[in-house]
C-alpha cells in the first residue's frame, strides 16, 4: 500500500514552480529575445483577431465605456455578446489597463496561461494520486501544459485559456467530492467561471464534458451520495448564474450568426482522421508545425502529449479504481475528435442542445491530452513504489508493445503509398526517436524522466511556431491613416489591400465594411456583403463605403472609384463618388412577409436604392420626396446617436447600420419599432413634423441576465466571508484556549 502524504506536504511546492516555470520561459524563447521573434508562425489569430480585439476593448474600458457594440468591423456587430472578445475576464480586464496593449504582451498572455495550466495539472495530479514525489506530477504538468492542442493553438489565447482551466476544476472536483462542503463547490463554480468568461465555447463546454464525466464518477463512488449530489447541482446552478450575463447574449447571438445554420459537415469539418491518431506516439510523421504539415487534410491538432508520457500512462493502467474517470474522458476525447468517423459526435450534434453550433472535433483531443498526462503521473507513481523486478519486466514488455505499435503503422504508411510525397527522414525520425526514448526510460531513474520529457517536449515543440517579422506592419499608421482620420465621420472604409490587416479599421478606429473572417459574423449582414456583386453596385454603395484602401498603384474598382489620397508609400486611397450617407430618408418602400422576400426584392433590377427601402412588415408608402427636409447627426458614437429630423410629410429614416435586437429608438421621447430595412439593415417610420431621433443600444437580454449574475456574485461573496470569518473565529477561540 502507498503511504498517504501529509496536509503540510502542500505547504511547499516551490520546487515544482520553478521547473515549470523555468520550462515554460524556455519553450517561449522568442519572448525573452525579443527584436522581430515572435509567435506564432505567421501571426495566426493573435495578430490578426486577438490583438485588434483586445486593444478596442482597452480602449474602450480607459473611456470609461461598456463595448457592448462593435462599429469597426462588418459595418457593426455585438462585442460583449461575442464570446470570443473574452471582454469580461478578469486576467484581460488587467490587460485592458495598460497604457497600450502591444503584441508582446498578447504572447506573453499566451505564456502565462501554458504555465497556468502546467501549473494546475501538477495540483490535480498530486490531488488525485496523493504521492509523496513531487515528480510524478511534474512530469503530468509537462506534459499537459505543451501538448498538442497547447502547441497547435498557440496563436489562439482564447483557447489557450479556456483549456487551461481543465486542470484545475478537476482539482477542485477532487477537492469538493472529499470535503462535501459548500466552500468548496463555491470555489469550483467560480472555476467554471472563468473558463467560460475566457472566450471560447467549444472549450469551456469540452471542459465542462471532462467535468460531467469525473463528478458522475464520483457521485457512483460516494458514500454519502445525496449531499455531493446536491453540492454539485448547486455548483452547476451557481456557474449558471455567475455567467448569465455572458452566455444569456452569447444565445441570442449565435441565433443571428452563420453556425445556426450547421450541417452536420459543417460541424464535422476539421476532425482528426483515423490515421492521425499515429501522431499520439510521433508527432514528426506528418510534419510537425504549420511549416512543415503536408497531408492533404485540415491540419489539426493530434494529440501528442510526449513518447516517454505515453509509455508511463500504460503504466498507470495497474491502477484499477483511479483510472476508470481517465479512461472514460481519454476515450471520449478521442471518439469525438474524429468526428463523423464514429457515431457518437453524431448523436451528440443530433441531441445536445448547442452542440450543432461548433465545429473542429479535433479540439476534443484535450482530454484525451489530459487523460494520458494524469495516467503518465500515476504510471510513475507506479515506478517508483515497485521493486525492479516487477519494474523490469513491464518495460521489458511495453518496449516491445511500443516498437511494434510503431513500426506497424510506419510501414503500412509506406507501404499503403497513401501520400505523395519524399518524407522517408520524418518516418526514420520518429522511429529513431521513439528506440531511444524507449531505451532511455528503461536505463534512467524517475527523476531524469522529467529532465527528459521536458527535452523531448521542448525539442518538439518550442521552435515549431516561432517566426521572424514585425507584427505591427499590417497595423503601421501612415499619412493615409492620418488623411482617414481627419474627414468627418461617420463613414465607413473598405480595405482591398494586402499591406493592411483585414481588422485595421478596429486597430485604428475607423470604421469599416469587412474585417477578418469570423464564424460570429451576423448572417444577414454576412449574406448581404457577399450579394453585392461589384464595387460600386447599389447594394454596395448603400453600405457607406466612401473610402477604397488599395495596393499602391493598384485599383480594385470602376471608374466611379476616383483615386484622392496617393501620398502614402504603402496604400492609395480612393473616393467612392456614389457613396450613399449613413442615414437617409426614404419616401417610398417597398413591402415584404418576411426576410427572404427582402433579400430578392434589393437584388431585382427594377429596385433603386436611391429613393427606396424595403421593409419588412412595414407601413406602406409612395410618395414624392418633399422639398425643405433636413437631417443632421446631433451626436454619434458606437452604441448611442442622436438625429435632428425635418420633413414635411412621413417617410423612413433609413440607417446603413446592421439591424440586431437591442436598439431602441424614440421620437421625441416616445419609444417607436426599430424596423427590418433592405434585409439587413435598420428603419424607422417618420410622421410629419419636427423631430429628434435618439438610438441607442440597450440589450434586454443583458439587463436581466446581469441581475442573475450580480444575485449569483453577491451569494459567493457572502458565502466566501463567511466561511473566511467562521475559520478566523475558530482559530482565534482555539488560541484563546
Amino acid at each position: 500500500m502507498l503511504n498517504r502524504i501529509s496536509p503540510n506536504m502542500y505547504k511547499n511546492h516551490i520546487t515544482p514552480w520553478f521547473i515549470l516555470l523555468v520550462v515554460t520561459l524556455i519553450f517561449f524563447w522568442p519572448l525573452l529575445i525579443g527584436s522581430n521573434w515572435h509567435i506564432p508562425y505567421g501571426g495566426g489569430d493573435l495578430e490578426s483577431f486577438t490583438w485588434p480585439t483586445y486593444q478596442f476593448t482597452s480602449e474602450s474600458i480607459k473611456s470609461g465605456n461598456l463595448p457592448l457594440w462593435n462599429p469597426y468591423l462588418h459595418s457593426g456587430a455585438p462585442h460583449a455578446a461575442d464570446n470570443q472578445s473574452g471582454l469580461f475576464y478578469p486576467p484581460n480586464i488587467l490587460l485592458s489597463l495598460l497604457p497600450k496593449v502591444s503584441y508582446t504582451a498578447m504572447e506573453w498572455m499566451v505564456a502565462v496561461h501554458i504555465f497556468f495550466a502546467g501549473l494546475g495539472m501538477y495540483y490535480a495530479s498530486h490531488k488525485y494520486h496523493q504521492s509523496k514525489s513531487i515528480y510524478p506530477s511534474i512530469l503530468a504538468a509537462i506534459a499537459f501544459q505543451f501538448s498538442s492542442l497547447f502547441i497547435t493553438h498557440i496563436g489562439n489565447l482564447n483557447i489557450i485559456a479556456s483549456a487551461s482551466y481543465l486542470p484545475w476544476v478537476w482539482l477542485s472536483i477532487t477537492k469538493l467530492s472529499r470535503s462535501l462542503a459548500y466552500k468548496d463547490a463555491s470555489i469550483t463554480s467560480i472555476i467554471l467561471t472563468l473558463s467560460i468568461l475566457s472566450g471560447h465555447a467549444q472549450m469551456s463546454l469540452i471542459v465542462a464534458l471532462a467535468i460531467l464525466v469525473y463528478s458522475i464518477y464520483q457521485l457512483t463512488i460516494a458514500n454519502n451520495k445525496i449531499k455531493l449530489l446536491t453540492l454539485l447541482i448547486y455548483t452547476t446552478l451557481l456557474t449558471a448564474g455567475l455567467t448569465a450575463f455572458y452566455i444569456a447574449p452569447s444565445i441570442e447571438m449565435s441565433a443571428y450568426t452563420n453556425r445556426i445554420n450547421y450541417t452536420y459537415e459543417n460541424s464535422t469539418s476539421y476532425s482528426i482522421p483515423p490515421e492521425g491518431l499515429i501522431e499520439l506516439i510521433t508527432p514528426i510523421l506528418f510534419g510537425r508545425g504549420p511549416k512543415y504539415f503536408w497531408p492533404g487534410w485540415d491540419r489539426v491538432e493530434l494529440g501528442y502529449t510526449g513518447l516517454i508520457t505515453l509509455i508511463l500512462s500504460c503504466l498507470g493502467l495497474f491502477y484499477k479504481k483511479k483510472i476508470i474517470p481517465l479512461v472514460l474522458v481519454g476515450l471520449i476525447g478521442i471518439l469525438m475528435s474524429l468526428g463523423d468517423a464514429t457515431p457518437i459526435h453524431k448523436l451528440a450534434f443530433l441531441y445536445l442542445p448547442g452542440f450543432s453550433l461548433l465545429r473542429v472535433p479535433a479540439r476534443f483531443i484535450l482530454l484525451t491530452n489530459f487523460s494520458i498526462s494524469m495516467l503518465a503521473s500515476l504510471g510513475l507513481h507506479y515506478w517508483q513504489s515497485q521493486n525492479f523486478k516487477v519494474k523490469h519486466l513491464n518495460f521489458t514488455l511495453l518496449s516491445i508493445s511500443l516498437v511494434t505499435i510503431i513500426i506497424l503503422p510506419l510501414t503500412w504508411t509506406i507501404t499503403s503509398n497513401k501520400y505523395e510525397g519524399g518524407h522517408i527522414s520524418n518516418l526514420t525520425i520518429s522511429i529513431t526517436v521513439a528506440l531511444i526514448t524507449i531505451i532511455l526510460v528503461r536505463l534512467v531513474n524517475h527523476k531524469i524522466i522529467v529532465i527528459l520529457l521536458a527535452v523531448e517536449m521542448l525539442a518538439l515543440g518550442s521552435w515549431i511556431e516561432v517566426d521572424y517579422r514585425n507584427p505591427e506592419n499590417g497595423y503601421r499608421s501612415g499619412p493615409a491613416l492620418e488623411y482617414l482620420k481627419s474627414q468627418p465621420p461617420p463613414y465607413r472604409i473598405d480595405i482591398a489591400s494586402s499591406r493592411w490587416q483585414p481588422n485595421y479599421g478596429l486597430m485604428n478606429k475607423i470604421e469599416s465594411i469587412n474585417g477578418l473572417h469570423n464564424p460570429l459574423t451576423l448572417s444577414h449582414y454576412d449574406k448581404y456583403y457577399w450579394s453585392v456583386n461589384y464595387r460600386g453596385s447599389p447594394q454596395y454603395n448603400f453600405l457607406n463605403a466612401k473610402y477604397l484602401i488599395t495596393d499602391k498603384n493598384n485599383p480594385a474598382a470602376d471608374s466611379s472609384f476616383v483615386p484622392i489620397y496617393t501620398e502614402d508609400p504603402m496604400v492609395d486611397i480612393y473616393l467612392n463618388t456614389n457613396s450613399h450617407p449613413r442615414i437617409t430618408l426614404k419616401y417610398s418602400s417597398i413591402n415584404t412577409k418576411d426576410n427572404s422576400e427582402a433579400f430578392t426584392q434589393i437584388h431585382s433590377p427594377n429596385f433603386d436604392s436611391n429613393t427606396e427601402v424595403v421593409i419588412v412588415n412595414g407601413k406602406n408608402i409612395n410618395s414624392p420626396a418633399p422639398p425643405n427636409t433636413e437631417l443632421n447627426y446631433l451626436s454619434y458614437n458606437a452604441i448611442e446617436y442622436k438625429i435632428k429630423v425635418i420633413t414635411p410629410t412621413e417617410g423612413y429614416l433609413v440607417f446603413s447600420e446592421v439591424w440586431y435586437p437591442g436598439w431602441n429608438t424614440t421620437i421625441n421621447g416616445v419609444p417607436v419599432e426599430t424596423l427590418r430595412a433592405n434585409y439587413a439593415f435598420r428603419a424607422i417610420h417618420i410622421p410629419p413634423g419636427k423631430h429628434i431621433v435618439h438610438s441607442k443600444f440597450t440589450p434586454k437580454v443583458w439587463s436581466t441576465s446581469l441581475m442573475f449574475s450580480q444575485a449569483s456574485l453577491i451569494l459567493v461573496v457572502a458565502h466566501l466571508l463567511y466561511n473566511a470569518i467562521y475559520i478566523i473565529n475558530k482559530k482565534s477561540n482555539e488560541k484563546h484556549k
